[in-house]
């Protein structure tokens, strides 16, 4: 754990000046806020329009019980205030993962200002056995949890497929579900570190919830921020999207600042689909050749993506036809 009472930033966790948070962001009310009681046509249109323009967008009226996403979040924020000799219990677990500035989320020589928790959610919920036991209602809270975010997730794909076109069921129901929960505390000298430098998310989809800003987007090759609404969700899609829309959409480099006033929680649900991907049938034809040929996502792309993961699209580039 980061300490809350250090005064000044360790020189492991100072960034290269190329990295650092020097320059002032604007934070935006731009990006879409999307309610998702609206009718339901419409709505699949804006989400199309938010991830062409955005490629994030927040949802409200998502069914989601505010009261379950108050718990959660709770539920979380007291994991991260327990002992380290406690968490680190979970360090070397096969279906659940707590490290402290893991390396695969930073170089070997500097490190991110966060901690994390990763663990699988089946839809059994046979995994909630390896879940931390301590807080007590962890298992039960996170469970309930993950399963109506699960069925947000649902919602946002066919919604989704809907808009681009795409044939019923083109998502598919049968995906792997992580809940990757990054926790950062106060820091001394936001300007010369970062929580999570800029990357772009190697699943297909993310569904985060937050409170505290940090989050920020590149638009256009400069950051913005991007402003936390009360029980909404920050929903964006990863590389993934990129190969099945056949460049049509693109997936938006992101990252987290510190700061040093109030420690952040951000809860992030990774979906991943089908391990096989490649261009929608609908997205190619004689006049639109495919640009990516079929790969397996886990065992091909992502040791390309954990090599490049600081340059964004880089990692797409070995799978393009024409490469």
């Amino acid at each position: 754990m980061i300490s809350s009472k250090v005064e000044a930033v360790p020189p492991t966790y100072v960034l290269p000046m190329h990295e650092r948070p020097l320059a002032p962001v604007p934070i935006v009310k731009e990006i879409p806020v999307i309610d998702l009681g609206e009718e339901r046509a419409v709505v699949a249109q804006q989400l199309v329009k938010a991830l062409e323009k955005y490629g994030f967008f927040q949802v409200i009226n998502h069914c989601v019980p505010k009261d379950l996403m108050n718990e959660a979040m709770t539920v979380y924020k007291e994991f991260f205030n327990l002992l380290m000799k406690e968490k680190e219990n979970y360090a070397k677990e096969a279906e659940t993962l707590y490290a402290n500035n893991p390396k695969h989320y930073a170089s070997k020589e500097h490190k991110y200002w966060k901690e994390v928790l990763e663990h699988n959610c089946n839809v059994d919920g046979q995994d909630k056995t390896t879940w931390p036991s301590n807080p007590p209602t962890f298992r039960e809270v996170i469970g309930a949890y993950s399963s109506e975010v699960r069925k947000l997730s649902m919602i946002i794909f066919d919604l989704v497929r809907e808009g681009l076109g795409l044939e019923a069921g083109y998502f598919g129901k049968q995906h792997a579900q992580i809940m990757c929960v990054s926790h950062y505390s106060v820091c001394p000298d936001p300007s010369s570190t970062l929580g999570t430098g800029g990357h772009c998310d190697p699943n297909l989809i993310t569904i985060c919830q937050q409170q505290v800003y940090g989050l920020q987007i590149l638009k256009n090759d400069e950051w913005i921020g991007l402003e936390p609404l009360p029980h909404a969700f920050v929903v964006n899609f990863g590389l993934r999207i990129t190969v099945m829309t056949n460049g049509k959409l693109k997936s938006v480099a992101h990252r987290v600042v510190t700061n040093t006033t109030q420690a952040r929680t951000a809860i992030g649900t990774y979906f991943f689909p089908a391990n096989v991907v490649e261009p929608a049938k609908s997205f190619v034809g004689p006049d639109n050749s495919p640009l990516f040929k079929p790969f397996k996502w886990g065992t091909e792309f992502l040791p390309h993506y954990y090599n490049k993961r600081a340059v964004y699209h880089t990692a797409l580039e070995a799978f393009k036809i024409n490469a």
